[in-house]
Order: structure tokens, then C-alpha cells, then sequence
């Protein structure tokens, strides 16, 4: 009880009531920057993160592009209708041109 009376006659002087709120604010105001700091070191891991799987994409789409185009060659084109479906171009006299 007599601690308790002292600690409210020391808060009770308007110079120590001052003193104890700037003191929690700094106090606030360090975890605040820990906190903050700490959330930017996750958001910087997360966004290298991103980053990389990014680019990631990028090489793989460029292989797709690729290997699209080597599938849609001509030249591969007319062998597979060649020998899967026997087709074969008409010759010059058996073409006939719409007009």
C-alpha cells in the first residue's frame, strides 16, 4: 500500500506525469520501427521471391514460343500430311482457279 501511495505521489507531480508519457511514447514509437522494419524485410523477401519466379515464366514462355514454332513448321506440316493422312499436292493441271 505504501508503494502503491508513492508511485501515485510521484505520477502526481504534473513534470513526472510528462516525463512517464513521453517515456511510453518512445517506447511505442521503438517497437513500431521493429515492427515496421521487420514487415519490410518480409515484403522485400516476398517481392525477390516473386522476382524470380517471374523470370522464371519469362524462359519458360520463350521455349513454349519455341517450340510452337517448331511445331507449326511448314516443312513438318506437309511430311505429316505426306505420310499420316497420304495427302499430296495436286499437280498444275489438276488445279482449278475460281474466279
Amino acid at each position: 500500500m505504501l508503494l502503491l501511495r508513492s508511485l501515485l505521489n510521484w505520477l502526481g507531480e504534473p513534470r513526472q506525469l510528462l516525463v512517464g508519457a513521453v517515456s511510453s511514447m518512445v517506447i511505442v514509437s521503438a517497437f513500431a520501427v521493429a515492427y515496421s522494419a521487420h514487415q519490410t524485410r518480409n515484403m522485400y523477401r516476398e517481392l525477390q521471391r516473386l522476382e524470380r519466379v517471374h523470370d522464371d515464366l519469362g524462359h519458360e514462355y520463350e521455349k513454349l514460343l519455341l517450340e510452337q514454332s517448331a511445331w507449326a513448321d511448314y516443312s513438318r506440316l506437309d511430311k505429316l500430311a505426306n505420310e499420316k493422312l497420304l495427302m499430296v499436292a495436286p499437280a498444275p493441271q489438276e488445279m482449278v482457279v475460281l474466279r
